[in-house]
């Protein structure tokens, strides 16, 4: 007769576990759970020779909680506690002895569990002393308690680390509720990235600064860099949460040591209070620093700029038929990952960036986008109806846009600029968001147009926050960043009478920094230049003016909003656009409303018609009705 398999090290934890509850609880029936123990002799007996089996197991072992264990230099008092907390959260019979022993809970207090280790003799200050040294609270392995709360009332409650780790795996989601994503260890070519991986197994090794800052305004191309050094898992707080979720700086220190590589946590642009101690095992948190707390024994370690060179390669490799201007322009809007490149290459119909852009709404949508309107630009290039002085420059734009990578890397200039910021001054109706999205789909970039109203906030430094999401997702996603009505952002700083001008003093100067830092192309819209401050003009690479447009523009205006065929005979479109001077959204208005009677009366648009929209379109805007139209009405 055979005999039966050695029980694993999580099977012995859980059989000493059993055996030391079955000792004070004999008719508990806990016997079939302490079953692992070889009880030949007395039970107290085997679970000494059990005790020293589970510590061999460890040491020899490379599972999870092995991994657990060494890293959180446990002891056989910590084992045994540790078993304590686990038996009663996978097994009913365990959970209803702890329940008789314990009066009603479930779940053991480390004082109840140290009088079933202990024997009645015990030092009791010396126990104090153990259990308030304890690693199993710290090191993420039980759920945090109260810091005030004494000892020996913390209860043995396990983490979802821990219970997953028996299991010789990892949990979906910590104790927080933050959410566990696994990135397998890439292959391949680091390339420009060859160094930061290098620091990163370095830093992995070290014991002194168990915290890394990766300073990184793309989160994919951090996490690209940890993938290359070994495997990742990413930490993401729950997107509808009521209120902000603590860190779960313990449990990821844990998790990296079971994982045996990188835990990284990403705040999603919220500043993240520091850890009140360090993690048992190395974990990093992606972000700017100017948004993240103060973190403790940290490093701070900066994700370099992706080389023109390699994403153009990486194009070329996802779509051969990929022109080699095209290839370079598109390499030139920002980083993208591998996967994605390979994703939205293999979805677009054609290699043009129209079709491009769609593909990447489609497999790469963008995140963090709670603050904005994300628009899939429609307003071709030649629908835009502007004088040449605006033509050009917008041109400029694209221009600046497509080769501003070619320019600062390959050339060596520009080499301390990053972003691309453009100001649209004009009247209202003059075609500066029309002209916002045409720039967007000739770059074949989505708009990231910012609402107003989700950005600022009453709360103190909440609209600081607010706006580095934003950004950041702007620059995550490669997005063209607009800002409508930029006055009410952007607008001068005041002399500080009270605290309302001290704190929106201090948003202006907050977008002044961002704006450095900020990697893409944002668009600032305003119908008040003059209430800009200074100092962003200076920051602004081109201003761009829009003018009401001249006889001629409108007229073009008046052929792009009126279908021919729907004209009535005889109306002179260009003496209507010769005699009112009214801007292309007025235009736009006036010629919808016109279609409307038009399709009320069941006639075509004709002049009566149009006067009569026009001159409602004067009346809203508080201007005299043209003696043109009040004959003609």
């Amino acid at each position: 007769m055979s005999r039966p398999a050695k029980p694993d090290a999580a099977g012995l934890l859980l059989a000493i576990a059993a055996g030391r509850l079955a000792l004070h609880l004999p008719e508990a029936g806990l016997a079939p759970l302490a079953a692992p123990l070889d009880a030949a002799g007395s039970l107290p007996d085997a679970l000494a020779l059990a005790e020293d089996a589970l510590l061999a197991a460890l040491a020899a072992s490379d599972t999870p909680l092995a991994r657990l264990a060494r890293t959180a230099r446990l002891s056989a008092f910590d084992l045994d506690l540790l078993g304590l907390a686990v038996l009663p959260a996978l097994d009913d019979r365990a959970a209803e002895a702890v329940e008789a022993l314990s009066r009603g809970a479930r779940r053991l207090t480390a004082g109840r569990a140290t009088r079933l280790l202990l024997p009645a003799s015990r030092d009791e200050a010396a126990l104090r002393r153990a259990l308030r040294d304890s690693p199993l609270w710290q090191a993420g392995l039980l759920r945090a308690s109260d810091p005030a709360q004494p000892p020996a009332e913390r209860r043995l409650d396990p983490t979802p680390t821990l219970l997953a780790a028996l299991d010789g795996d990892l949990p979906e989601v910590t104790a927080e509720g933050w959410l566990v994503q696994r990135v397998p260890a890439a292959k391949g070519d680091a390339g420009s990235l060859a160094p930061t991986v290098a620091t990163l197994r370095d830093w992995a090794t070290q014991a002194d600064a168990p915290l890394l800052l990766l300073d990184s305004a793309r989160v994919e191309r951090a996490a690209e860099a940890l993938a290359l050094a070994g495997p990742t898992l990413l930490l993401h707080p729950p997107q509808r949460s009521a209120a902000p979720l603590p860190p779960p700086w313990a449990e990821a220190g844990a998790l990296a040591a079971a994982s045996g590589g990188f835990v990284v946590l990403l705040g999603e642009g919220e500043a993240l209070p520091g850890p009140s101690a360090a993690p048992i095992a190395p974990v990093a948190v992606i972000g700017a620093e100017a948004v993240l707390g103060r973190l403790v024994a940290r490093r701070h370690l900066r994700v370099p700029r992706p080389l023109l060179a390699e994403q153009r390669a990486r194009w070329r490799q996802a779509r051969p038929d990929l022109p080699e201007a095209e290839a370079t322009a598109l390499a030139a809007q920002g980083w993208m990952s591998e996967a994605d490149i390979a994703a939205i290459a293999a979805a677009a119909r054609a290699p043009e960036p129209a079709a491009l852009l769609a593909a990447r709404m489609e497999v790469a949508p963008p995140r963090g986008a709670r603050l904005a309107m994300l628009r899939d630009p429609q307003v071709a290039w030649d629908r835009l109806v502007v004088d040449p002085v605006t033509q050009a420059r917008l041109e400029e734009v694209v221009r600046r846009t497509r080769h501003r990578a070619i320019v600062r890397e390959a050339w060596g200039m520009d080499a301390g600029g990053s972003a691309l910021v453009a100001l649209l001054t004009g009247d209202p109706g003059t075609g500066k968001t029309l002209a916002a999205e045409a720039v967007a789909l000739r770059l074949g970039l989505p708009l990231l147009a910012a609402d107003l109203s989700r950005i600022v906030s009453k709360y103190i430094g909440e609209t600081e926050k607010n706006l580095s999401e934003l950004f950041a997702a702007a620059e995550g996603f490669s997005a063209v960043l607009f800002f409508d009505e930029a006055d009410a952002l952007f607008g001068k700083r005041t002399a500080v009478q009270d605290a309302h001008d001290r704190y929106a003093n201090i948003e202006v100067n907050y977008l002044l920094q961002r704006l450095e830092r900020f990697d893409g192309v944002a668009l600032l819209a305003t119908n008040l230049a003059e209430g800009m401050d200074e100092a962003f003009l200076r920051r602004f690479d081109l201003t761009i003016p829009f003018r009401r447009p001249n006889p001629a523009q409108r007229l073009a205006l008046w052929r792009a909003h009126l279908p021919a065929a729907l004209l009535a005979p005889g109306l002179d479109l260009a003496a209507l656009a010769a005699s009112c001077d009214v801007t292309g959204g007025e235009i736009r208005n006036a010629a919808l409303t016109a279609a409307y009677a038009a399709a009320e009366a069941g006639e075509r648009i004709g002049a009566r018609l149009l006067h009569a929209a026009l001159a409602q379109e004067f009346a809203k805007a508080g201007r005299p009705v043209p003696h043109a139209l009040a004959v003609g009405g």
